[in-house]
């Protein structure tokens, strides 16, 4: 099996974006975002203003890789939805995140339009993530853009052969009874693919998109009117995420849980809002995982942007908790280590964004999912911990850090694609 992200196509669209995104014209787009952050309230906070930059060439590198994977009647499965720097295929590809990426998921996306029937071959790793979803929204300002769900299935939802391979048809079509299908409509569309791992050493799904049927497509488009669209349009990009970012969750107070609420599509619950944490304070959340194959615990700076994954605890999945004695997590969100064994480590951020989620689950009463959130003083912790709650000592920590570094850099490291 080759390695199903080291793909002709990744090679191919990421060196692309790298040779947009460093022309001049889009150099200059970049620096009239710019100016939309800088009239932002987060601008104006410590942490805001330490990322902002790193959020700017988050979002450009998003606008770009939008217009690079843009062609419905070519359609292309494009890794980019990952903040997190890569070094391969001869080149280091900087990173596409939009909002609270999550380190847990590979986000693959491929234009559609209704025009064209298309057909999905697939294959689940002999180590598959937790869910692999398949959700196809509207695109008619572009990719990479939120919209209500129009079609969705999940690995729960697919028939597949002894060896994990599958189809999944795509056209405007009803299913019919036809097993593996989903049903688009007219006009520009993005497929978002979804692998959520409960453990970093799951393995990808393999996806190939072919276009079946339909007008015969365009020649096409030119780097140089690539360029022009993508300089056209950054502004307008970055200003959508940052609105996001203004709007979310009606921009909740601080250190309150909103949720858990209903994702678009019935494949899962998030949890989540924002924290503001003084150097001696901590904000303690216990939670039940409902029996969800995947759960996951991210914190973001204030922009929505999360810090590097691997350098730190600033997330966790299924494998990388530890119950307590009832069965309950408990998650303790801090700048420092509390001793505490689901240390939710903030990369030195005061104030930024955390979510929770659940996904493939059973029948389950979403307000069971999230038990106590409560801020408390350090020094006071104990009193906001059960009985049991499990602790680490600094060389496990240490040893955990090491561990996920190793563990998240296998998915990228690789050969190079076949031909």
């Amino acid at each position: 099996m080759t390695h199903p992200l080291a793909t002709n196509e990744q090679r191919e669209l990421e060196a692309l974006a790298l040779r947009i995104a460093a022309t001049p014209a889009v150099r200059a787009a970049r620096e009239k975002a710019r100016a939309l952050l800088l009239g932002n309230p987060s601008a104006m906070t410590r942490d805001g203003a330490a990322g902002l930059d790193r959020a700017l060439d988050q979002w450009v590198m998003g606008g770009v890789v939008a217009i690079a994977n843009n062609d419905p009647s070519r359609p292309r499965a494009l890794w980019a939805i990952d903040n997190t720097p890569r070094e391969w295929f001869g080149h280091v590809f900087p990173g596409a995140a939009v909002a609270i990426d999550n380190p847990d998921n590979v986000n693959r996306t491929a234009p559609l339009d209704g025009a064209w029937e298309y057909r999905i071959n697939g294959r689940f790793g002999k180590n598959p993530t937790a869910q692999t979803s398949f959700i196809v929204t509207p695109a008619a300002e572009g990719q990479l853009r939120l919209g209500g769900t129009i079609a969705a299935l999940t690995n729960l939802d697919l028939q597949t052969d002894d060896d994990g391979n599958f189809t999944i048809t795509l056209n405007k079509r009803p299913a019919a009874g036809r097993i593996n299908h989903m049903q688009i409509v007219d006009g520009p569309q993005m497929l978002a693919i979804r692998d959520s791992h409960s453990d970093w050493r799951q393995q990808a799904t393999a996806i190939h998109i072919l276009r079946e049927s339909g007008p015969a497509p365009a020649p096409p488009i030119s780097e140089e009117a690539l360029v022009r669209a993508a300089a056209e349009t950054i502004v307008d990009f970055v200003a959508f995420w940052l609105e996001f970012k203004n709007t979310f969750w009606k921009t909740p107070p601080f250190n309150q849980v909103i949720g858990p609420l209903g994702r678009d599509g019935g494949w899962g619950y998030q949890a989540g809002g924002r924290f503001k944490l003084a150097d001696d304070e901590a904000f303690v959340i216990t939670t039940r995982d409902g029996g969800a194959a995947y759960t996951g615990f991210q914190v973001s700076d204030p922009w929505t942007i999360s810090p590097y994954p691997f350098y730190a605890t600033t997330s966790r999945n299924s494998s990388q908790v530890t119950p307590n004695p009832d069965g309950s997590h408990t998650y303790v969100i801090s700048l420092v280590d509390p001793g505490v064994a689901n240390w939710i480590d903030t990369a030195g951020l005061h104030e930024g964004w955390f979510m929770l989620r659940w996904q493939n689950l059973k029948s389950v009463e979403p307000q069971s999912l999230l038990q106590s959130a409560q801020l408390v003083r350090l020094a006071e912790i104990e009193k906001s911990l059960s009985p049991g709650t499990p602790r680490v000592t600094l060389q496990q920590r240490s040893a955990e850090i090491l561990k996920r570094t190793r563990e998240y850099e296998s998915r990228y490291r690789t050969h190079a694609p076949a031909d």
